[in-house]
């Protein structure tokens, strides 16, 4: 498009929406309590497929869309007028229909002008986009006929135009503005029924009515002010609940040239709050620092954040983010039950849970993470398993945000990487007839770990054919039957683990609280540790060099660490699985004792991470200022005292870990790597297995780490 000037730019819809409705904030199944409303792709192609893709409206009318094909090597591009003839606009915004039309308001900026509204529709046909465009209804302004009498009404302007929310096309904010005042309108499109004269009327149905889109206006919000900018929600909400019986707020934000942010109702329309950023102590440097521009500060530019608990603003220069309803005065608050609907929403629909931290305050924290907890067990085993590794994501982070649940949340970290390396050992063990009678080599092997009590590792996979757990695409790997040497960083790490757990078994059993103690009393873990033992066994025996290897004290000390290590584990979870939740048997934790001075315990990192500090931000009083690439000053005393394990047990050797590959990098990787911007683990930039299996898991860690954060180049690296 040489020569336009770009109005609005934005990204076709995919047609996933998933609402949230605060009327079933006491729902208990996550499918009935989140679902997915009926809204069509932008662009569909076969089987209703969505395309990807952006939309473009420019200053003369021109609507231009660009189609990116799934190998992304081309784009397909196309571009027609909004009106028959070329248009002079100065304001447009797009908003995405149910029926996967585009509905595009526009305005030349005069406000005796109309606001126009058009309904583009754009398809895909024979591998050409085709853009349609048909008028829609317009409206006048009421700020042409409420500012006819001022002095200012010769310079009165549309300063703005945008929907309420993009995937709402109903309802419009349009802001007119003169010299020192600014007022926005919020407009709804409606339906109106227009009576038919009898002549037209038929005779089967006498009644029918033409119904024709109009629309009507709401409410004008004014200030003194000029208008900079609007903070729209972005969390799609089903807009028949009750705000009558339902406390939820949902709002958006006015920003105004004098400092001034104002929370209006999103349904009422209704100022809940005004604030200025003169009041802010955050502000006060910004007032010396920026003393040249004139009015004082105040927001450039402002957006919401996904659920609406922040907002993020540009202030000369500055990047500012503000709690919504964690405000000292208390005028804005959320309620327990309404952010956890919100952790779950985020988790159900893959979002990122941070913003929603800001509305948590430290005491409700332990409240939140066993709701959370409890609604997740109510649901179906299916479900479970979806969210399984996400749920433990959320935990990581509630414990994260109190002090003393740091050693909470390292469990939930090496609880993520323990499940992920588990479902990828068990997906690869497919049995080799399909049949829905017929169990799957590891639900046999889980059976029987369950049923016995056998501690002797080879006793117990003596009945089992170790066929039936060498899956075909291990056998077609070069190689052959070797080839499950492969898997080996994933088993010695699940070895390890087994390792840490066993050693802190004396330190738990004198009250430490240290990470691995909760985890030492769920019998679901050691079941699946056990099981897990048992596959490694079976593996082992095939190819001895997916094995785990072990450094023992003497080469006669504990020949056999994995099947030692098995047999205390097997005695462990006999005794929780008895109901010994207190005291463990004295021989048991006598060997366990004995276990550092037999076999080198690897460092304790490995299983628990180093420093997930990242969300301390939250413990700290407000207001805080921060600068890029600069780490703040109570990271240091955090990471002090964080996760400092005994010495004596596993000291800290100060190793990088590749938390994708399970390898070690040393000290100063020679290589390129990339770090974990959440919880600060490294990986390598670039892997060079050619095993399609690796390549594949390797593939689940493109955009994010294992927590969920994601990822930045490492000191040194480009």
């Amino acid at each position: 498009m040489p020569g336009e000037e770009v109005l609005v730019l934005a990204w076709l819809h995919s047609g996933i929406q998933v609402l949230f409705n605060p009327d079933k904030q006491n729902v208990v199944a996550y499918n009935e309590k989140y679902q997915r409303s009926k809204f069509c792709p932008t662009v569909s192609l076969f089987g209703n497929k969505p395309m990807d893709g952006w939309m473009a409206v420019t200053s003369s009318g021109m609507v231009t869309v660009g189609l990116l094909q799934e190998q992304g090597q081309k784009v397909i591009s196309a571009k027609e007028c909004l009106a028959p003839g070329y248009l002079r606009l100065t304001q447009a915004d797009i908003a995405f229909m149910a029926s996967g039309d585009v509905m595009v308001a526009a305005s030349d900026g005069t406000v005796g002008s109309a606001v126009q509204c058009f309904i583009v529709s754009v398809k895909m046909e024979n591998n050409t986009c085709h853009i349609a465009s048909a008028p829609g209804a317009s409206f006048f302004l009421r700020s042409l006929t409420d500012y006819s009498s001022r002095e200012h009404q010769n310079q009165l302007h549309v300063s703005k135009i945008c929907f309420l929310n993009r995937e709402n096309s109903d309802v419009l904010l349009a802001c007119c503005a003169a010299p020192g005042q600014s007022c926005v309108e919020v407009w709804h499109l409606l339906e109106q029924t227009m009576p038919l004269h009898r002549m037209f009327q038929s005779a089967t149905n006498p009644e029918l009515a033409y119904k024709m889109p109009k629309w009507m206006h709401k409410a004008s919000i004014q200030h003194n002010a000029n208008l900079t900018d609007i903070a729209r929600p972005k969390l799609p909400m089903n807009r028949s609940y009750n705000i009558e019986t339902t406390s939820f707020l949902s709002y958006f934000a006015c920003t105004y040239r004098d400092g001034v942010i104002k929370i209006i109702h999103r349904q009422s329309y209704q100022v809940l709050y005004t604030s200025s950023m003169d009041t802010l102590d955050l502000m006060s440097s910004l007032t010396t620092d920026h003393h040249h521009h004139a009015g004082g500060p105040h927001l450039i530019s402002c957006v919401q954040t996904n659920t609406g608990c922040g907002l993020v603003g540009q202030s000369q220069g500055s990047l500012c983010v503000f709690r919504v309803f964690n405000s000292r005065e208390g005028s804005l608050q959320l309620s327990a039950g309404f952010v956890v609907q919100m952790l779950e929403y985020t988790m159900f629909v893959g979002y990122d849970f941070w913003d929603v931290l800001l509305a948590v305050r430290q005491g409700m924290v332990e409240g939140l993470r066993q709701h959370v907890n409890e609604n997740f067990q109510k649901q179906t085993p299916s479900i479970q398993e979806m969210l399984r590794i996400r749920v433990l994501r959320l935990r990581m982070a509630l414990c994260s945000i109190i002090p003393s649940g740091r050693p909470r949340s390292a469990e939930c970290r090496a609880l993520l990487t323990l499940f992920s390396i588990t479902f990828v050992l068990r997906s690869i063990v497919r049995p080799k007839s399909v049949a829905a009678q017929e169990k799957s080599p590891m639900e046999k092997l889980s059976a029987l770990c369950s049923m016995s009590s056998e501690t002797d590792l080879d006793a117990l996979i003596k009945s089992l054919d170790p066929d039936d757990f060498i899956v075909e695409s291990i056998k077609r790997e070069k190689g052959g039957q070797a080839s499950l040497h492969i898997l080996q960083p994933f088993i010695q790490w699940v070895a390890d683990f087994v390792l840490h757990l066993l050693s802190i078994v004396p330190l738990v059993q004198n009250g430490n609280n240290m990470p691995g103690a909760a985890l030492l009393r769920d019998v679901g873990v050691l079941a699946m540790l056990r099981d897990m033992l048992a596959v490694i066994r079976i593996w082992g025996n095939v190819s001895p060099a997916c094995s785990p290897t072990f450094s023992t004290t003497t080469p006669s000390t504990c020949h056999d660490c994995l099947g030692h290590i098995f047999k205390l584990l097997s005695r462990l979870g006999q005794m929780r699985k008895d109901g010994a939740s207190v005291e463990l048997e004295e021989g048991l934790v006598d060997e366990c004792a004995s276990l550092p001075s037999k076999v080198l315990v690897p460092d304790f990192h490995y299983s628990y991470g180093h420093d997930s500090c990242s969300f301390a931000v939250f413990t700290q009083p407000p207001a805080l200022r921060f600068t890029f690439g600069t780490e703040p000053d109570f990271l240091y005393a955090v990471r002090k005292g964080y996760l400092e394990y005994p010495s004596e047990v596993a000291p800290d050797t100060r190793q990088k870990h590749d938390i994708v590959r399970h390898i070690q990098l040393g000290v100063r990787p020679s290589r390129a790597v990339r770090e974990c911007i959440r919880c600060g683990a490294c990986s390598l930039l670039h892997g060079t297995t050619t095993s399609v299996l690796l390549k594949s898991w390797e593939k689940r860690f493109v955009v994010g780490c294992l927590c969920g954060g994601h990822w930045k180049l490492g000191a040194g690296d480009s």
